[in-house]
């Protein structure tokens, strides 16, 4: 049975941050892929205007082209509906069969709003959740998950959390220091920022859409 590793985000650049723990996750779930899915829109910050989808989706392959068994899906980003990772997982499920499992990445700082995700039962159903180590100002409230799916069941989340580096690296960091004219260099693929700087992409308040 092929495993694979789903790492959905905005991806708004993709960065150091997300590539990194997903690499472990790779070596120490033994999966055969990690397939990067960035969003159409983000449901969890609709406050967050990102940049154009195809630019998103273009960086996301630069980034995976670099890193060896990943690989990069568009099915959020060609889909009218929003991006709800359920509806993703079905998706990816029906496409890929019965042969394969499908683990969901999830970055440690996210860990906090699991239990607001549309149908998250269907989405336990479908994949396995490991925990991605992302930098935190404290530990998750887990209360409210475990109100949702009950304490065995996150404690069976958290045993899966991927031992690893914790990268302090933000998107909201590599955007203002772009908007700054500061360097990037170290915090996203060398492909990554040269596309990034070709495009004018966060150059100023809102880059332009292809």
């Amino acid at each position: 049975m092929e495993r694979i590793g789903i790492l959905g985000g905005t991806f708004d650049p993709v960065h150091l941050g997300h590539l990194i723990p997903a690499a472990y996750a790779c070596n120490h779930l033994s999966l055969d892929r990690v397939v990067l899915v960035p969003s159409a829109s983000p449901v969890h910050r609709p406050l967050h205007s990102p940049a154009a989808a195809a630019h998103r989706l273009a960086m996301c392959r630069l980034a995976a082209a670099a890193v060896p068994r990943f690989d990069v899906s568009d099915a959020e980003v060609t889909r009218a509906e929003p991006s709800y990772t359920v509806v993703t997982l079905r998706d990816l499920a029906g496409r890929l069969g019965a042969e394969t499992e499908l683990i969901l990445l999830v970055g440690e700082d996210n860990l906090h709003q699991l239990h607001t995700w549309r149908q998250l039962d269907e989405i336990l159903g479908l994949a396995t959740v490991a925990v991605l180590p992302r930098p935190v100002a404290k530990p998750a409230d887990l209360v409210p998950l475990e109100a949702a799916i009950g304490e065995v069941a996150v404690a069976e989340l958290v045993r899966h959390r991927v031992p690893g580096p914790l990268i302090p690296v933000s998107a909201t960091e590599i955007r203002s220091r772009v908007r700054s004219g500061m360097p990037i260099n170290g915090l996203v693929p060398a492909s990554v920022a040269e596309y990034i700087a070709a495009n004018r992409l966060y150059a100023e308040t809102r880059g332009k859409g292809l």
